[in-house]
């Protein structure tokens, strides 16, 4: 068995029963449930009706944005084409765009000179609402000057104490210190959480997140092309792009090897939080994970908790890479001991 959660195998292992679920659930919130695969199927069953997604922005005041929602329905999310989808903020209509061939619909907007949170509703022209209506979404546009200080922090295990489908189900439960330290960091920081969910969760991840009382951020999904391209691959693009733009992020926290990698790349200050199961008594799974991080950049800081993290971000503590990789080796010593002791005996 593998030391590390892997978040792109737990992702194969249950993709088929993931888009079904999420197709059905759409937009609607999970209720709660105890996470069985009963549960899961029981507060989804029925819920075929179209979804409406909007994406969340990060972007400098006053500068000319395009506002993007997507309306899709089935198992498979295809778009509905010919649909009026109207932006507004407030009370005012910012525009409305017809969906194309996929379900998209954009229009322009320039973003209000302050900075702050702005919340677009999106909507389904009342004359256009298909037989199942769909739901309203909403978007954030977070406008922040160029030296505004981000942080990137990822969701599964991170976050989230488990993943996606679990927190369609019901029973998702945040890693025991994220807020408490997401909370202060948020006092001087922009959150901005990056997911390698695709973008038909983004809903339920935003739900899930103002339900657990995060800090408010924008919430950046992936397609399912980046779905398919790895996170690392996919993050490392996005945070390219983030970076042309805000001079500041500053630092990026997860839970998969490839995101620590791809944070490092951009500059910024890499934390793992690493999951290891220290029951595995083979040796080699720990010498292998050892040696993943021997290759890693030595700036980066490995913890297995949000305690730690905070120690790093606000008391200057530091837990560098070589720590874990020899407190690794180590265990991976003692088992070989201990399996010549049984063979001799």
């Amino acid at each position: 068995m593998p030391l590390v959660y892997s978040f792109f195998v737990k992702r194969i292992r249950h993709l088929g029963l993931t888009i079904a679920c999420l197709a059905m659930a759409g937009a609607a919130t999970p209720r709660p449930a105890s996470g069985g695969i009963g549960d899961l199927v029981d507060s989804i069953r029925g819920r075929l009706e179209p979804v409406l997604l909007a994406y969340d922005l990060l972007v400098p005041p006053g500068e000319e944005v395009s506002l993007k929602a997507s309306l899709r329905t089935g198992f498979r999310l295809e778009g509905i084409e010919g649909k009026r989808i109207r932006f507004l903020f407030g009370e005012e209509l910012i525009g409305q765009a017809g969906t194309d061939e996929r379900g998209d619909a954009a229009v322009a907007w320039k973003a209000p000179a302050e900075p702050g949170d702005y919340r677009i509703t999106v909507r389904v022209h009342p004359e256009d609402q298909p037989k199942r209506e769909a739901a309203d979404a909403e978007l954030l546009v977070a406008a922040r000057p160029a030296d505004a200080r981000i942080v990137i922090v990822d969701l599964d295990k991170t976050v989230v104490a488990s993943g996606f489908v679990r927190v369609l189900a019901g029973g998702a439960k945040p890693m025991r210190g994220a807020g408490v330290v997401l909370d202060r960091l948020a006092e001087d920081h922009t959150v901005v959480y990056l997911t390698h969910r695709p973008d038909f969760l983004g809903t339920s991840s935003k739900q899930w997140l103002a339900h657990h009382q995060f800090p408010s951020g924008p919430v950046l999904t992936s397609t399912l092309g980046g779905l398919l391209s790895g996170s690392g691959a996919y993050k490392r693009e996005r945070l390219s792009a983030l970076t042309q733009t805000f001079r500041n992020v500053v630092v990026g926290i997860g839970d998969k090897i490839s995101d620590v990698r791809a944070y490092a790349e951009n500059n910024l200050r890499a934390v793992l939080i690493l999951h290891v199961d220290w029951s595995e008594d083979d040796p080699e799974d720990y010498e292998e994970l050892a040696d993943e991080l021997a290759g890693f950049p030595n700036g980066i800081q490995v913890v297995t908790n949000w305690s730690q993290i905070a120690d790093i971000l606000f008391r200057s503590a530091t837990y560098p890479k070589q720590d874990m990789e020899g407190r690794l080796r180590a265990v991976a010593r003692d088992l070989r001991v201990r399996r010549a002791d049984d063979e001799d005996d």
